[in-house]
Parts: C-alpha cells; structure tokens; sequence
C-alpha cells in the first residue's frame, strides 16, 4: 500500500516565514544603507544618516506630520567627484518636505554637509 503524501510540513511554514520576516526586516533597515553605500561609496552613510535624521526632526515633521514615505534621488555627481548635490523627498500626512543638500569632500578626504534647504509643498 503506498504510503500518503502529506504535502508540506509544518516547520516548514514556520521557516519559509522566518526568512521573509528577515528579508523584510533587512530591506527596511539596512538595505537603504547598503544599497547607497553601494551606488555612492563613502558620503552614502552620510546621506542615510541625513535622512533618518530629517525624517524624525521636530522642524520637518511640525509641518508635515508623521512621515509616511521617502524617496531619493542624486542630482549632480562633480567631475573630479569632490561634491554632491542630494535631493530626497518626505512625504507628511499634512504636507511633503523636499530637502536637497551639498556636499563636499575636504582635503582630509571626509565628506560633509556645507548647505541644505528644505522645501514645503502642501
């Protein structure tokens, strides 16, 4: 008499769920971190350190509201690649922000931040 086939075990679900829930969690926390690490070398961690940062500040979110969602986009990539426009965009309950920074990279080889604007749109 053949045996039945019980289809797919039930630890498996439990792991096939556990790897999603890792995926996610990696995607949402450290995938933004690496992917601009990636595409923009060194001032990466300085630009994802710049958007968490503007995503939770007291000044963006009294006119926005909570932050709902963020995208970003480099504008400008300098030819000897010591400067770097930025642009990101956070989108509020109430209202978006647009910020654009500049960035520059010192003789010492650091990069930083020498201006920044932020824009409202209702």
């Amino acid at each position: 008499m053949p045996a039945k086939h019980r289809g797919f075990p039930n630890w498996g679900y439990l792991l096939l769920g556990a790897l999603a829930f890792a995926g996610f969690y990696f995607v949402k926390n450290m995938g933004q971190q690496t992917i601009m690490k990636a595409v923009l070398g060194e001032p990466g961690g300085l630009i994802t350190k710049a958007m968490s940062t503007a995503r939770v500040s007291p000044r963006i979110t009294n006119r926005t509201g909570p932050i709902t969602a963020k995208n970003f986009k480099v504008e400008k990539l300098g030819a000897t690649k010591d400067s770097l426009s930025f642009r990101f965009f956070l989108d509020g309950e109430r209202a978006d922000a647009t910020v654009r920074l500049w960035m520059a990279r010192r003789p010492s080889g650091e990069w930083q931040i020498v201006k920044s604007d932020t824009v409202f749109t209702e």
